[in-house]
């Protein structure tokens, strides 16, 4: 019977990094100057400061695919800013940086492009079919990386504001997210916050409220400018 219950686990312990998460944007996201630019637009920093950071990173030396995501942030920026001018020019960019994307990129970072650019243009213009475009896309790109930690964040907030009876689920959404926090290691800061931001919001809809609000008090030590978590704290106030 030992033998049996050893052989067990030695089936069973090369199963661990399998599940581990990994970051396919490390480079990115530990990027001085992507960082710096993150600082300004997601801490709530006026128009002349987001463009300067902006300008030094996306003249830089980098790819296609990296200047795409630079400008999906950019839209949310202004969009949350209530300035719909600008995001359109950053959103046109954003295409511009898309379609000039190499065919010797990866098909991750094709696809997560392809998902940014159209959730980024759902998010300026609320049109109901690019909702579901951009819910399509999501899903399918957390089924062929479900370890990569954007898809899996994603995936996860797609669940949490999809309704239920459109297939979201908050309890697949926690599923995710506790997988995910048993494999923080190598978390960007950025992907750390949505993180943190995502599991507020799946304990809200769960009723721990507190527990809801204390997530959100990490992530504003991270970012402070988000209406998503001024969305979340209402939503805690009311259900208590």
């Amino acid at each position: 019977m030992k033998r049996i219950i050893i052989y067990l686990i030695c089936l069973i312990i090369p199963i661990f990094p399998i599940l581990a998460y990994t970051d396919s944007f490390n480079v990115m996201n530990s990027d001085e100057d992507f960082l710096a630019l993150l600082d300004v637009i997601k801490n709530g920093g006026d128009k002349t400061e987001a463009e300067e950071a902006y300008a030094k990173y996306i003249n830089k030396d980098v790819s296609n695919v990296e200047k795409s995501r630079a400008e999906y942030h950019m839209v949310r920026y202004y969009t949350d800013m209530g300035n719909k001018r600008d995001a359109q020019i950053h959103l046109d960019r954003e295409k511009e940086y898309y379609d000039a994307i190499p065919d010797s990129a990866s098909e991750l970072e094709k696809r997560v492009a392809q998902a940014d650019f159209v959730g980024a243009e759902y998010y300026l213009t609320g049109k109901l079919g690019l909702g579901m475009e951009n819910s399509k896309l999501t899903k399918n790109l957390y089924k062929d990386f479900p370890n990569e930690f954007y898809p899996a964040l994603q995936e996860a907030f797609r669940l949490l504001y999809t309704p239920p009876i459109a297939g979201g689920s908050t309890k697949k959404a926690l599923k995710i997210i506790n997988d995910m926090e048993s494999s923080l290691s190598g978390i960007s800061r950025l992907d750390y916050y949505s993180f943190l931001v995502a599991k507020a919001m799946a304990l809200s809809k769960s009723d721990k409220w507190d527990e809801s609000d204390a997530c959100l008090d990490e992530a504003e030590k991270i970012y402070s400018f988000d209406i998503a978590v001024d969305d979340i704290r209402k939503d805690n106030k009311r259900g208590r």
